[in-house]
């Protein structure tokens, strides 16, 4: 038996760095871990504004989120991924079947801390948008974003009101 950490490891460093940075003094900042990240106060009396990346064109920013607080990971099939007979190959596999999941492109989970969110981001990855929405809905402080394999995209309430859509 064995246990894999990848899964939570980039948050919980996230998390620890942030901490490290709170117990300095500083009240206003970023620890971002390879898309793994986590922001407290703002930036230049503004809130920081996260872009999220469009999962099916890379050079696009899909969606932004504006918070004061909070840890987002999103977990995804286009960054570590080949195509062999019109088939992608990703990271992310089901432990059903050891294959890779194919129910999502991307998903999006904004929390209080880095460790939950990227647990979560690969947990509902996996699940697939229905199962994982409903999972989401669960966990008191989840929020999420779900990009289905044909593109159709699922939004918790709580993330209404901070997510702006960018134009095609």
């Amino acid at each position: 038996m064995s246990i894999v950490l990848g899964g939570i490891a980039k948050g919980y460093a996230v998390d620890q760095a942030f901490e490290l940075l709170k117990n300095l003094g500083y009240d206003n900042m970023i620890v971002n871990a390879g898309g793994d990240l986590r922001v407290g106060g703002l930036k230049f009396g503004q809130l920081w504004s996260i872009g999220i990346q469009d999962p099916r064109n890379p050079e696009r920013v899909m969606a932004k989120l504006s918070l004061a607080k909070g840890a987002i990971a999103t977990s995804g099939d286009y960054e570590k991924y080949f195509i062999h007979q019109g088939k992608r190959y990703h990271h992310i596999l089901n432990p059903k079947n050891g294959l890779p999941a194919e129910e999502c492109q991307s998903v999006t989970i904004l929390s209080k801390d880095g460790m939950t969110s990227d647990a979560l981001s690969t947990a509902v990855f996996v699940l697939g948008p229905e199962k994982g929405y409903s999972l989401c809905q669960k966990v008191r402080g989840v929020e999420c974003l779900i990009v289905d394999k044909d593109g159709k995209i699922t939004l918790s309430s709580g993330l209404k009101e901070q997510i702006l859509f960018m134009p095609k």
